[in-house]
């Protein structure tokens, strides 16, 4: 064999070799990714974390969406409510677990937009503590009014508010709630000054208006819905772009010359070690079973919309709303109690 056909023969070698090996690899990681797709949830049931007591519209939300979450990933679910410090015990739990797909955490819009701002010593931070999973479902906020109030809509309530600056009052949940900063949003972009009425929880807020104590309250619609129905309070205006399927009759903001969108939302958030294969298989998999017809008209009947998105829009979707909150808690001076 001469020299030249001995190179090529050892180059064909080595080109079969090289060729092998790339298959080889490209075989094994194959195999690799394989395996933790397989590995993707624990060998473990599922710790699903609600930072409010049982009872209230997140808790009847994880409740109606785990079965068919278990059923579709093939684990057990433990729903742990973890109530205390607003909120915060509970996502200070998920903050510092594994991210090993065994704990998630579900949480309200204000605890993630609004508490880091308010509170100088926030235990956490969203961008840094956790990985955002997916919105998971929204529900129509309204204001609404004592039927004492000489008000049928937004615009005649403006009026009467101009007419008696800070003196026409307006329950919330607490200072610094989701709801409170809803109110003074309305006061900023309606030229008014507004009296807030702050409450330790939304049932006292809610017993004092329809008593006559505070003449407006701002709420979630399945909590004010009933209220509204019986007349025993007036709905003034939606807080969403769109009409709530709960109140049809119900203008929003926007129809009435004050363009507010600020509905609340409920979401899924993980440890921030979580790895984003995990993530991804949460999202799809929380994603469909929301889109299950018994389980969509289940949240529909509880005044939910159910409304699943990916990690990444929902990220964005808390920078901007965290964004509008920080002004809004600047602006108007607004302290933690």
């Amino acid at each position: 064999m001469s020299a030249r056909t001995e190179a090529r023969c050892l180059g064909a070698t080595r080109q079969a070799d090289a060729t092998r090996r790339t298959l080889l690899a490209s075989a094994t990681l194959s195999l690799l990714a394989g395996q933790a797709r397989a590995q993707a949830w624990p060998d473990r049931a599922q710790k699903w974390i609600v930072p409010f007591p049982a009872g209230g519209v997140l808790d009847a939300l994880v409740r109606t969406v785990a079965e068919p979450m278990a059923a579709a990933s093939g684990q057990a679910i433990v729903i742990e409510n973890m109530p205390g410090a607003a909120g915060n015990l509970g996502i200070q739990a998920v903050a510092r677990a594994a991210g090993d797909g065994g704990t998630w955490l579900f949480v309200p819009q204000g605890n993630i937009t609004i508490n880091a701002t308010l509170l100088p010593h926030a235990p956490f931070k969203w961008d840094r503590d956790f990985r955002p999973v997916t919105l998971l479902a929204y529900a129509a906020n309204v204001l609404a009014v004592h039927p004492s109030v000489p008000a049928r809509s937004l615009q005649e309530l403006i009026t009467l508010a101009k007419a008696q600056p800070g003196k026409l009052g307006f329950a919330s949940p607490g200072v610094g709630s989701s709801l409170h900063l809803i109110g003074e949003l309305l006061a900023r972009e309606a030229g008014v000054s507004l009296l807030h009425v702050p409450y330790k929880g939304t049932t006292q807020a809610l017993q004092d208006t329809v008593g006559g104590q505070v003449l407006m309250i701002f709420g979630a619609v399945p909590t004010l819905a009933p209220m509204i129905r019986t007349g025993k309070l007036r709905a003034i205006a939606v807080t969403t772009a769109k009409r709530a399927d709960t109140l049809p009759e119900v203008p929003t903001f926007t129809e009435q010359g004050i363009a507010l969108d600020v509905p609340s939302w409920y979401g899924v958030m993980a440890p921030a070690a979580t790895p984003p294969a995990l993530i991804e298989r949460a999202q799809a998999a929380l994603a469909a079973a929301v889109a299950q017809p018994t389980v969509r008209d289940k949240l529909l009947a509880q005044g939910l919309l159910p409304l699943a998105s990916k990690p990444a829009d929902f990220a964005q979707q808390i920078a901007r709303e965290t964004a509008v909150w920080v002004k809004v808690i600047r602006e108007a001076g607004i302290k933690p109690e």
